[in-house]
């Protein structure tokens, strides 16, 4: 079940306990692909210390944006917060903005 939050601090919130608990799984089969370059530390990062918005297309989906990267650039994190067996933050897809 995907979990929707309205208050995006409350959701940043949840993200950053979820982070530092180790609940966290990212979609690698879709990112490294399409996305090589971009690192778990950065996707950790962005969602961590990044600007939250909520996706406009799909409910319960969120976007991360972060410039803690190396070299410096804007990473968008596409995540969701899902319940089974306990809250996990998924990681959809991360690339680098052009």
């Amino acid at each position: 079940m995907i979990e929707f939050y309205e208050d995006l601090e409350m959701l940043k919130g949840e993200i950053k306990w979820l982070v530092k608990q180790g609940r966290v799984r990212i979609l690698w089969r879709h990112i490294k692909p399409l996305h090589p370059s971009v690192t778990k530390i950065e996707m950790l990062n962005g969602l961590l210390y990044g600007m939250y918005k909520h996706d406009r297309e799909h409910r319960g989906r969120y976007i991360a944006w972060s410039r803690l990267t190396c070299p410096p650039r804007l990473l968008r994190v596409i995540f969701e917060v899902r319940r089974a067996n306990g809250k996990f933050v998924v990681v959809v897809t991360a690339f680098e903005e052009e």
